[in-house]
Parts: structure tokens; C-alpha cells; sequence
């Protein structure tokens, strides 16, 4: 897990650079503020998934130009309402013990994050006169196909958390980085 995580940070880094040194723009600012965070995640799998999702949407999608491509901004926002899914009932799960109701909470955090976000490009077009949310040329319909593309996304992962419960634990466990070095300790 921790040389995935060198690799997308140098991945990330290498990118950024290579950006900088042909094409200056204040999305590379951004860009380098979100690894910030970075210092504060604890544990690896959180952190190769962040820096995962930071790369795909900030570095390629705002930076590189990448949400020009044909469904690049369905398909991010698809995949932030499956992750926001994933990180809420994390979150969630130890304070409630209403299953029923953690589900509808799970995508009413989904919901309000979609929502936020849309906030926040909508901003990026009134401070920076920066279009993400195309409000020049689609208005509202692109804020509202990204906010139900995150919706069912959220949708899916709860129904795939629903059925399959342990798996997602399993999965999001705490559980160290050396392996090795633990099962020799346990065997003194």
C-alpha cells in the first residue's frame, strides 16, 4: 500500500510539473493546496484513495483540461458519489444503530456534498469568471445531471453496502501498513 502511494504521489507531482513548465494557470495552485490534507490521513488506503481522486479531478480534470472530454464530469461525479457514499458510512456507521436510517443518512451526506460542490464551481464562475459548471452554455442541466449522476452513484454504493456489509468493513478495516513485521511480533 505505501509504494501505491509514492507511485500516485509522483504520479500526481510529476503531472503538476510537467503542467507548470508548459502552461501557468491558478488551477495549479489548487492543485498543490489539496495535497495538504495529505499530511493529516493517517492511514494508507484513505490516502491513496484521496490523492487518487484529487489526481483524476483536479490535476487531469481542472488543470489538464480533461472535463472537455465527452462524459469526463458524469463520470467524476459519479465516482465522488460513490466514494462520499463509502467515507459517510464510515463515519456514520459507529454512531447509529438504526440501519435503516444510516442508509437514508448515507446519501442525505452524498446529497448536501453533490450540492456543495456544485456550489463551489458555480463560485469558481462568479470570482474567477471559471465556467467548470459550462453555466455560459448549459445553465442548470449540467448541474443538475452531475448532482443525479452523484445521486444514483450514491444510490449503487448503498445498495452494494447494504447487501454486502462485511466486505465494505473488511475492506476500510484499520489494519497496518507492515504486515510482515506484525505477524513476526505476534509470534513472540
Amino acid at each position: 500500500m505505501k509504494k501505491l502511494y509514492k507511485i500516485l504521489l509522483t504520479i500526481y507531482i510529476t503531472t503538476l510539473l510537467f503542467t507548470l513548465w508548459f502552461h501557468f494557470q491558478y488551477n495549479l495552485l489548487v492543485s498543490i493546496i489539496l495535497l495538504v490534507p495529505l499530511y493529516f490521513i493517517k492511514e494508507t488506503l484513505y490516502r491513496n484513495e484521496y490523492i487518487l481522486y484529487i489526481y483524476l479531478t483536479q490535476v487531469l480534470g481542472s488543470t489538464c483540461g480533461f472535463y472537455n472530454l465527452p462524459y469526463y464530469d458524469k463520470i467524476m461525479h459519479f465516482l465522488s458519489g460513490c466514494i462520499f457514499v463509502i467515507i459517510a458510512y464510515i463515519l456514520l456507521k459507529p454512531l447509529t444503530q438504526l440501519p435503516k436510517l444510516l442508509y437514508v443518512m448515507l446519501n442525505c451526506v452524498e446529497t448536501a456534498i453533490a450540492f456543495l460542490w456544485e456550489v463551489f464551481e458555480y463560485s469558481g464562475l462568479l470570482l474567477f469568471n471559471y465556467d467548470a459548471s459550462r453555466h455560459y452554455t448549459t445553465g442548470v442541466h449540467d448541474t443538475m445531471q452531475d448532482m443525479i449522476f452523484s445521486f444514483l452513484a450514491g444510490l449503487l454504493m448503498t445498495y452494494i453496502i447494504y447487501k454486502y456489509p462485511s466486505y465494505i468493513d473488511s475492506l476500510y478495516k484499520s489494519q497496518p501498513d507492515n504486515l510482515a513485521e506484525v505477524s513476526q511480533q505476534e509470534h513472540i
